[in-house]
């Protein structure tokens, strides 16, 4: 890879989402170095208001930049694929906002692509580099629960005026932008394979789902129920129910606390969660680590994770009858 890693130089591709207003006020505040702005609309203006070097209106010419270490995309679902391609065409490393693709199909050819090019992929699925993962995975070593029985986990935001959420066009709907961290936060302590899934929806007029219901049944006995929403409020709590007690963990899409309870229903365990700038940089630092470590992609989520997760994804979706354009 012929980059320079300890300059950590960013750049986005901007979308019209608010989640690049996230990510950029912290990049400096991390360590990193906000180094180019792309948007075929906005990016001077996104530029001068963050304190980006460059700008750029055409995605091609920034990518021509040999200066950019990482490219980071957060444009609406449907373009994800065009997006991720050109980036590893043009030898880019890429950290792309989740949902990866629209589908598996798609993810699997970008996956082999960067794997041809020996170019550096990942998804910025921000949940599965945050330490509230490691802590709850130590809490299920040192079984203070026993043995996974169940995880149940909601979330839900009242976010259906916005274009992208309704858009079937653009692979809108609740699954892709907030099922996918219910899916997330069970799959990443249930690695077993999934026997059986159950999924329903409300749609929306467009053909999208509004909100949903998943049941997971794994091969050795365990069940994940699952409920997202694009309409409603929910309290986003995640519990994960064993044979000895259970966890609780109070906002699973970015959580303060966790604690663990006994067969009595005591609590024996609670943990705060670090602080932190805004809970995005984790996935920021595990790319530079990995790029350090002449790495194609992250520990955290690796291909196959994404890979594992777009194909659940799909037959997800294939139960609920919802298929975006195209497919």
């Amino acid at each position: 890879m012929c980059l320079q890693i300890l300059s950590e130089k960013i750049s986005l591709f901007l979308g019209a989402g608010s989640i690049a207003n996230k990510i950029a006020p912290m990049l400096k505040q991390a360590g990193f170095h906000p180094y180019a702005a792309g948007s075929l609309s906005h990016a001077k203006n996104f530029a001068l208001m963050y304190g980006f070097e460059k700008f750029y209106t055409d995605y091609e010419k920034l990518l021509k930049d040999q200066n950019i270490d990482l490219v980071y995309i957060n444009t609406p679902h449907s373009l994800h694929y065009d997006h991720i391609k050109i980036c590893l065409e043009n030898n880019k490393n890429v950290l792309c906002e989740k949902s990866f693709t629209l589908n598996f199909k798609q993810a699997k050819e970008l996956v082999e692509l960067a794997k041809t090019k020996n170019v550096f992929l990942a998804e910025g699925i921000w949940t599965r580099y945050m330490p509230y993962i490691d802590i709850i995975k130590d809490f299920l070593a040192k079984d203070l629960i026993g043995k996974i029985v169940s995880i149940e986990a909601n979330l839900a935001y009242n976010v259906i005026h916005k274009n992208r959420i309704t858009s079937l066009e653009l692979g809108g709907g609740v699954l892709l932008d907030v099922g996918i961290y219910t899916l997330n936060f069970a799959l990443s302590f249930l690695k077993d394979e999934i026997k059986n899934i159950i999924a329903t929806c409300k749609k929306m007029p467009s053909g999208v789902d509004e909100s949903n219901g998943i049941i997971l049944e794994f091969k050795k006995g365990a069940f994940a129920f699952l409920n997202s929403s694009v309409a409603a409020i929910s309290d986003r709590k995640g519990v994960i129910n064993g044979t000895k007690g259970y966890i609780c963990i109070d906002n699973i899409n970015n959580p303060s606390s966790i604690k663990a309870y006994d067969k009595e229903r005591k609590l024996i365990k609670d943990c705060l969660v670090p602080k932190q700038i805004n809970g995005f940089e984790y996935e920021f630092q595990a790319c530079f680590k990995a790029l350090e470590q002449n790495k194609i992609e992250c520990d955290e989520m690796n291909h196959e994770e994404i890979l594992k997760m777009m194909n659940l994804m799909d037959r997800v979706r294939e139960k609920m009858g919802v298929k975006f354009i195209g497919e």
